[in-house]
């Protein structure tokens, strides 16, 4: 009797924030308007995206204080359902922004390398504004490079395409949902299918110790850091 044994799974945690919609509807509307006074020139089928625009530090406008106040909850409830002791550590805002997804764009895979844990948040989402996708650039159990694409797929090479023979997963996406992940990991989005804007929220974390006695790893509390 043969059997696979799956290892090392990525979790991505999960949540609906239950922000109050007049808040959502309010927070939106700053966002759009953000993103009308400072347009940029990107792809056609980019998104906006407020980190580039110059909007990339959100949680410091007192409009935005409850909501990053309910995401902070939801980041230390995934670090102990991971298993770690949140007390132990300092987590940093290290910036935040707004992305703003119209008919036919979507935005392309990246990952966040300078920090530890990465979020997208929805303020808006219209039914059929596009999920996300997670990737890994190199899948565990491939065995040629390229092998467990969708190009593959459609060549008829991966008859059972699943989590075993593919790089990316979708996930569809709920309006007042936050999906938080290792910031290393690589996503993008899927293009927006309606006339209504897909509004979202991300931020880059910073995971540093509180007291780095004993510790080889991870970050000393950025108290003890000398810039020069």
């Amino acid at each position: 009797m043969s059997k696979f044994i799956d290892l090392f799974p990525l979790s991505v945690y999960r949540e609906t924030l239950g922000v109050d919609p007049a808040l959502r509807k309010s927070l939106a509307k700053i966002i759009l308007d953000k993103e009308s006074r400072s347009p940029v020139a990107t792809e056609q089928e980019s998104a906006w995206l407020g980190d580039t625009a110059g909007h990339e530090f959100l949680f410091s406008e007192p409009e935005f204080a409850p909501l990053f106040e309910l995401i902070a909850r939801s980041v230390r409830a995934y670090l102990g359902d991971l298993g770690l002791d949140d007390q132990q550590l300092q987590l940093y805002f290290q910036r935040a922004w707004a992305t703003v997804s119209r008919q036919g764009q979507r935005i392309f895979e990246h990952a966040h390398v300078q920090s530890h844990i990465s979020f997208a948040y929805y303020l808006q989402k219209p039914d059929d504004g596009g999920g996300i996708y997670f990737s890994v650039a190199s899948h565990p159990n491939e065995l040629a490079p390229e092998l467990f694409t969708t190009t593959k797929e459609s060549l008829g090479i991966l008859k059972l395409p699943g989590d075993r023979t593919m790089n990316r997963k979708y996930i569809e996406t709920a309006e007042n949902e936050i999906l938080i992940f290792p910031s290393k990991t690589l996503h993008s989005t899927a293009p927006n299918m309606t006339d209504q804007p897909r509004v979202s929220l991300s931020a880059d974390i910073v995971v540093a110790l509180k007291d780095s006695r004993g510790h080889e790893t991870l970050m000393p509390s950025i108290d003890h850091w000398r810039p020069f």
